[in-house]
């Protein structure tokens, strides 16, 4: 308790001089694209941008592939909009890792807060990027003429499909490292004089964001996705926005007391 209170007595703060409205613009940005890549996703799983073709059960695996071309074509400017948004707000974030790491004072949980979001935002930003030039070549490219199109279609299938398994697993990787530094943020930033919401909100996105991996993984994939969405649509950019609020409070102090 007597740790707990020191820090409360003697914050640090989030940055010096310039940086402070930089810091808070990257929160802000990081809240803004997770939401609305957020929101794209949601509608592109709920096929509310582009309606589903009719595709008969009796096609073979080439010829589903051939059918749902156009399909797969017409939603990926959404798809890589939503993913490029992510990209950007887990890019921001990661630059935004040493800032918010200092608003925990000199605690021990400080490098463990700055490193896990780092990574989250490092993994995040990586995932999606491989994912948006794996799924380009696979919708953009074409078959040769050349007498092989059933073959080339079903390798370029599987060859995507690996992929995608390795930017899911990056994504649990950045997800598990999002729930750590969000579990921890919620007590070791109370000296930046955050509201009680901030820890509960910060508490309730780590454990959607686990429990969302958990269930993606074990369970039914289709509920993982949306207890995870529940997390970066609603839940991390209110953490985020927060946050930029007690910077932008900070920066008020520093400039009054200037």
């Amino acid at each position: 308790m007597s740790g707990l209170v020191g820090e409360r007595a003697a914050p640090r703060p989030v940055a010096s001089g310039a940086a402070l409205p930089i810091v808070s613009l990257l929160l802000v940005a990081f809240a803004g694209c997770l939401a609305a890549a957020t929101a794209i996703a949601l509608a592109l799983g709920f096929d509310l941008l582009v309606p589903p073709p009719v595709i008969p059960e009796t096609l073979d695996l080439p010829s589903r592939l051939v059918a749902i071309q156009p399909f797969r074509e017409a939603r990926w400017p959404f798809d890589a909009a939503s993913r490029l948004l992510f990209v950007v707000g887990f890019a921001a974030l990661a630059l935004a890792a040493d800032p918010i790491a200092t608003l925990a004072g000199a605690t021990r949980r400080a490098p463990v807060i700055r490193g896990s979001i780092l990574a989250t935002g490092l993994l995040g930003a990586a995932g999606g990027l491989l994912y948006v030039g794996a799924t380009q070549i696979a919708i953009t490219s074409t078959t040769c003429d050349c007498g092989f199109t059933t073959e080339e279609v079903i390798s370029r299938f599987w060859a995507h499909v690996m992929v995608i398994g390795a930017t899911d697993w990056l994504g649990y990787g950045a997800t598990a490292f999002g729930a750590l530094g969000l579990a921890l943020s919620a007590t070791a930033l109370r000296a930046a004089t955050l509201p009680r919401a901030f820890t509960w909100t910060a508490l309730a996105a780590s454990a959607a964001l686990a429990t969302g991996v958990v269930v993606r993984v074990l369970g039914d994939p289709n509920v993982g996705d949306l207890v995870i969405a529940v997390a970066t649509g609603l839940l991390l950019p209110a953490w985020a926005l927060m946050l930029a609020a007690a910077v932008r409070r900070a920066e008020a102090h520093e400039e009054s007391a200037a």
